[in-house]
């Protein structure tokens, strides 16, 4: 039809027939309408051609075809052309002006040609109005663009002009309020727009919802619902979707699934946003089953999950570390047509490698290329990561050649990876060759790379190498950072080098980086292990007050464990009460080490209100809370609350390890109670763990003290199978106990069983034979096997000559005794205190104290101190055989070592020497007191 006016049009203009511009309006609206713009601008230079004169509907029109075409500088023009050659534009014209700057996104230039008619007035014959429609035009605009202020404004401007606002006028103004979170002005603009005769619709209440959801507050958008429901007004999905997504945020479930269920009661069906926003909201609190309930109502009423919900699942998933929940879940949905994009898919991959599944994260990405989608750089960086993270670096370059070999580009992340890869594998020069080739590489190297770099060779206590590093890295104008310097303060602290370590702390500062809390805590951590605590302490408080840095919980725990180490309980309270005061709350390892230190002190009780305590506040104890507990009831004999323990561990999930077993089985077999110290070995084989050396120790120590030979003999021959040496200290007390029982052959047989083992050198599992020979008083049997020995070239111990001469002391078989001795002085062994005092012993009890005497000061010519032993059996025969001309000498002896203190008072001889064995055998009974309670004795 167009074409047919056009020919009319033009043959009209031949035959010099004029066409009205009203025929030519309908014409070029025409081309406008059926967007040929050119054809526009043509069909008005043949308009003019032909004379006819436009009017404002003409150049209406050609003004918005250039709008249309996005020229408004031209429509600018244009508009200015029209009123200098005496045309009056119509709100038409200034609404299509208007309209395209709005819909440009040009508002201000839009409000400019308002502000131009309010300049212009209101003209007596004919008014130049702007309509209702523009202002709406421009109200949604600056409303859109968060300029809510402006859009008031004009709202107040159109009032003052009497322009009566419809309701979609206001319904956007309280739109815009809402969104800027003003729900109270909001409120009273609604209640204005009511006011004014117009009803709020479904558009005004359910911006009103949805901005008192933004602003957290439900019971006012709830309270909205309800008078919606009382006005008649329909809840459209929309506002039921805000109001779950703010219940979503709120972590508030219950009222999210409430909603849903009014949603559907009310007949709307929930499209996929609504559902959306419930799962999000399970999601983010990890309610899985729930969230398969919500999918399958979905597919009961036909609504099918959406890629953006499918993929939020599976990044929630992820995000809560159940890699093989994703995966299973990306499983099933793939079946039922889901194709997931390259985002997802690297959400995926990534949670795989952080759990470091990287067989099913390079499968997986396998996967991908089937579907014909190329992973892209992050899929390989993660995969890549992963095996750096594992520390294999062959892993890490096989993926590297497969990412070059699909074309794309190492980056200075890609480069970061490899060097980590080579680190965490140990290879510490193929880290450095690859770091020297990566040198020549343009922005192959940054910061980063070198602090990786830096770090595994300060692991390697490479101090002189890194600090060489650092000054390469200055070389090539790469300035080190905070981490630099905290990787060489760790290094210097790692290896007890805290003088280099706080000089380095005080350069630091002087190129401008202050210590960090890191730094500090490296500083505090070493001077502890150094066993400076004033020093730490020092450094806690300067950073606390003089640097302002507040102290974190790792700060704290290192000061606590260092004070507990020393037993400095005071100190340690005192800092758990200064954190407390600090906000700071103590975490599991903070516990761990208060149980270990109250353990250690024998502080049973306040070891378990700590441990009820941690409970109560939601921290689970690990092996080590459960280690300290059941080593501290051990010490207090009550073993069987540690069985308990042990299956309260097991039915919370706690493994226990081979050392709690150890410590229990320990405990058990040392008060001779075997058959609970096998039931707990037989649990450690039902748990898969093998007893360690440690256990079979404690087993075959428990029936040696209980007599139980052939038990024990059968426990060390399971060790041997198990490949587990038996210690030397079993053969030998069951030599020992064999010998006791009369099974002599039996010893001997042991004695070759430990020589054969290589347990101990020959002359040792000799020796021990000879020891348990005479421990049972058979010295003929332990004569004949020294003689051996002797005739064998094999020198016996210091140790067994003289439990041999004490067996021959007994049956006062001195003379032997002291060839014994002889033989001893040829051999150039040294006679220790204990030999002379098995000596003394045995000639004093045979009345033979002159020859005691003798070995007494031959004992001193030696330099060997007699012990308090010595003197209580030379007074006791001295007083028996009333000596006293010994007696005095040895008195004065006693006195010289200060055992006892020099008499004043002249006394009886004999009554001196009583007075000085009682008071000898008070010191020795203090002194097995104090070896007992494990004090040093000097």
């Amino acid at each position: 039809m167009l074409k047919d006016a056009l020919k009319i049009f033009r043959l009209m203009g031949l035959q010099g027939i004029k066409a009205s511009v009203y025929s030519c309006n309908l014409i070029l609206s025409t081309i406008a309408r059926e967007k040929q713009i050119n054809l526009v601008w043509l069909f008005f230079k043949e308009m003019l051609k032909q004379k006819i004169r436009p009017d404002i509907c003409t150049f209406n029109i050609i003004l918005n075809s250039f709008c249309f075409e996005g020229k408004l500088e031209k429509a600018g023009y244009l508009f200015k052309k029209i009123e200098e050659v005496g045309y009056i534009p119509t709100t038409v014209t200034y609404n299509a002006i208007v309209n395209w700057f709005c819909k440009m996104g040009r508002f201000k230039a839009a409000l400019q040609v308002i502000d131009c008619l309010g300049k212009k007035g209101i003209m007596a014959d004919g008014k130049v109005l702007t309509s209702e429609s523009t202002y709406k035009t421009l109200i949604s605009g600056f409303c859109e663009e968060g300029k809510v202020d402006v859009a008031t404004r004009i709202f107040n401007k159109m009032l003052d002009l009497n322009l009566v606002p419809s309701c979609i006028n206001y319904s956007i103004l309280i739109d815009g309020h809402c969104r800027n979170g003003n729900t109270g002005r909001a409120s009273i603009l609604s209640n204005e727009m009511e006011a004014g005769g117009f009803r709020p619709n479904q558009i005004s209440f359910g911006a009103l919802i949805n901005g008192y959801c933004k602003v957290l507050e439900m019971d006012a958008a709830i309270n909205l619902v309800d008078e919606m429901q009382t006005r008649s007004l329909l809840v459209k999905h929309v506002i039921y979707t805000s109001l779950m997504d703010e219940c979503r945020r709120k972590r508030q479930d219950y009222e999210a699934l409430k909603f849903l269920t009014d949603m559907c009661d009310s007949g709307i069906t929930p499209v996929v946003v609504s559902y959306s926003a419930i799962i999000n909201g399970l999601c983010k609190m990890g309610r899985l089953n729930q969230i398969r309930e919500i999918l399958g109502r979905m597919q009961k009423t036909g609504v099918l999950p959406n890629n953006i919900l499918y993929a939020t699942r599976i990044y929630h998933i992820c995000k809560d570390g159940d890699a093989m929940e994703a995966l299973k879940f990306y499983t099933d949905i793939y079946y039922v047509g889901y194709c997931a994009n390259l985002i997802t898919r690297n959400t995926l991959i990534s949670a795989l490698c952080q759990k470091w599944m990287l067989i099913e994260a390079e499968q997986f990405m396998q996967h991908t290329l089937s579907m014909k989608i190329d992973p892209d750089l992050i899929s390989f960086h993660h995969i890549i990561n992963g095996h750096s993270n594992k520390g294999d670096p062959l892993g890490a370059f096989a993926v590297y050649e497969q990412m070059i070999e699909m074309g794309h580009h190492p980056n200075i992340y890609t480069f970061g990876i490899l060097l980590k890869a080579l680190c965490n594998g140990g290879n510490l020069n193929e880290a450095k060759k690859f770091f020297h080739r990566i040198l020549q590489i343009p922005f192959a190297v940054d910061i980063c790379t070198y602090n990786i770099l830096l770090m595994e060779l300060c692991k390697f206590g490479k101090l002189d190498d890194s600090l060489k590093l650092v000054d390469k890295m200055i070389e090539n104008n790469i300035i080190p950072d905070m981490d630099t310097y905290n990787i060489l303060l760790s290094g210097f602290c790692r290896k007890g080098k805290i003088l280099p370590a706080i000089y380095l702390s005080e350069k630091m500062r002087t190129k401008g980086f202050f210590p960090n809390l890191v730094a500090y805590t490296c500083l505090i951590s070493c001077l502890i292990k150094e066993g400076q605590l004033k020093a730490a302490s020092y450094l806690f408080e300067e950073m606390v007050k003089k640097d302002g840095i507040p102290a974190d919980v790792v700060v704290y725990n290192t000061l606590i464990a260092g004070y507990s180490r020393v037993g400095l309980m005071q100190k340690v309270e005192k800092l758990v009460s200064m954190m407390q005061n600090k906000g700071i709350h103590p975490n599991q390892a903070t516990y761990n080490i208060l149980i270990h230190a109250y353990v250690k002190k024998q502080k049973l009780l306040k070891s378990l209100d700590l441990y009820k305590n941690m409970i109560q506040i939601g921290l689970n104890p690990d092996k080590l809370t459960y280690h300290s507990i059941i080593l501290g009831l051990c010490e207090s004999g009550m073993m069987d609350i540690g069985v308990k323990i042990l299956e309260k561990m097991r039915l919370e999930g706690v493994s226990p390890d081979d050392l709690i077993f150890n410590l229990l089985i320990t405990k058990y077999s040392e008060k001779s109670e075997m058959k609970i110290a096998f039931k707990l070995m037989n649990c450690m084989r039902s748990l898969q763990m093998s007893p360690s050396s440690d256990t079979y120790d404690a087993i075959v120590s428990g029936l040696n003290r209980k007599g139980w030979f052939q038990d024990s003999y059968a426990i060390l021959q399971v060790m041997i199978r198990e490949g587990i040496s038996p210690k030397h200290t079993h053969y030998i007390t069951m030599i020992n106990g064999a010998c006791r029982n009369g099974d002599i052959w039996g010893a001997f047989r042991l004695r070759d069983e430990m020589e054969a083992l290589g347990l101990v050198p020959r002359e040792v599992a000799e020796s021990s034979m000879v020891r348990g020979l005479c421990k049972c008083g058979k010295l003929d049997e332990a004569m004949l096997v020294l003689d051996g020995m002797f005739r064998a070239g094999i020198v016996p111990t210091t140790a067994t000559f003289t439990t041999i001469m004490n067996g021959l002391c007994k049956v006062a078989k001195l003379d032997d005794a002291l060839y014994l001795k002889n033989v001893m002085e040829q051999y150039d062994l040294k006679l220790d205190v204990i030999t002379y005092n098995v000596l003394i012993t045995g000639l004093c009890c045979n009345r033979h104290l002159a020859n005691a005497l003798e070995l007494y000061e031959e004992m001193k010519q030696k330099k060997l101190l007699p012990n308090i032993a010595t003197y209580v059996v030379l007074i006791a025969a001295i007083c028996k055989e009333n000596r006293v001309q010994e007696g005095v000498m040895l008195l004065k002896d006693i006195e010289d070592r200060g055992f006892i203190h020099p008499e004043e008072n002249a006394k009886d001889l004999h009554k001196r020497l009583s007075d000085a064995l009682r008071r000898l055998n008070m010191l020795r009974n203090c002194r097995k007191k104090l070896l007992f309670s494990g004090v040093a004795v000097s």
